[in-house]
């Protein structure tokens, strides 16, 4: 066979046509994102903060996010069905002892304190009738509270022995959900009842009840900051394995929330379609009660965390005080 003086350059050039044609079809196939599951607590607040997301309005190039929203969202952390999520911070400091998963603290997620003002939301209510007059009545009083474990009831029941010396053994407890413990308060079978989120926000503008002790004032009056109710956190090995994927996440969280802010009126009115209740109140309860933050935790923040983190030892949930150092992330 003769041999052509031309062949190997046409073999030549036409392998690298094949290799840039190779490159750019690469080059142009689409990267895989991280696909990422996310827990929140349910209220309008974080619904409203989500909803960008959930829909689809805003994206993010690095990760695929789903979230739900759920009032087990403690339990199912500790469970270990969701990398990252909301958690209140009694359950946190119950996680750093007792949980074989590791957590740590991306910044506050629920805070009980409005965009504008700081009526809070962790709040003990009584019927407008009842001769209860200060929280030393609660001695011997049946006394509701939404959950032993949640972040309300740890400040409430530290800040009741640390202001007044009263132990939670001198009353009784019933543990129910919040809007079972209105039913109950408005039938006379409770004596007070300690409420949080959306259900207190709807109890404070109630006629037929009455603050007897607005917990997250006295909070906001004994640490100089508002009350930190809720984490967002993340599984600490996730986050030391997929540090760029968590911060992606995050990243996209705060932007659904500015979203969220900028779109109240009309979200406030799909929430009140979808679930209920009254527009102008779900608006006045991010105003003017709780909301949002991303704070980092740090200065008189953390600060503060760290005394709700001394309720929960006190209460003897815990045997020690978890190290700043490696519960909270700093970017």
């Amino acid at each position: 066979m003769k041999y052509n003086k031309w062949l190997a350059p046409l073999s030549f050039a036409l392998c690298l046509v094949l290799l840039a044609t190779g490159a750019l079809a690469c080059s142009s196939a689409p990267k895989t994102k991280a696909a990422v599951k996310v827990v929140m607590v349910p209220y309008f607040g974080t619904w409203m903060n989500n909803y960008a997301i959930m829909n689809g309005l805003i994206t993010s190039d690095k990760v695929d996010v789903t979230i739900d929203l759920t009032t087990s969202n403690d339990a199912q952390l500790l469970a270990g069905a969701y990398p990252i999520g909301a958690m209140s911070i009694t359950g946190f400091a119950t996680a750093t002892e007792k949980s074989d998963i590791a957590f740590q603290a991306m910044g506050i997620y629920l805070a009980d304190t409005g965009l504008d003002s700081g009526l809070g939301v962790d709040v003990v209510y009584t019927k407008a009738d009842s001769k209860l007059t200060s929280p030393r009545d609660l001695v011997g009083k049946k006394v509701g509270v939404p959950g032993l474990q949640t972040a309300a009831a740890g400040t409430f029941l530290g800040l009741l022995k640390s202001v007044y010396g009263i132990s939670e053994t001198q009353m009784t407890l019933v543990d129910s959900p919040a809007p079972q413990l209105i039913t109950l308060l408005g039938k006379g079978d409770l004596d007070a009842a300690l409420l949080l989120a959306d259900p207190s926000v709807q109890t404070y503008y109630n006629p037929s009840f009455k603050v007897l002790w607005n917990v997250d004032q006295a909070f906001e009056h004994a640490y100089g900051t508002y009350n930190p109710a809720t984490f967002l956190v993340v599984q600490a090995d996730y986050l030391k394995n997929n540090r760029d994927v968590v911060k992606a996440v995050y990243d996209l969280l705060k932007e659904s929330g500015q979203y969220g802010r900028e779109h109240m009126v009309e979200l406030s009115q799909k929430y009140v379609a979808e679930k209920g209740g009254s527009a102008e109140l779900y608006q006045k309860a991010y105003k003017d009660h709780y909301s949002v933050t991303f704070a980092p935790v740090e200065g008189k923040l953390q600060a503060s965390v760290m005394a709700i983190f001394g309720f929960v030892k006190e209460r003897g949930i815990i045997s020690k005080l978890p190290d700043p150092a490696t519960v909270f992330v700093k970017w």
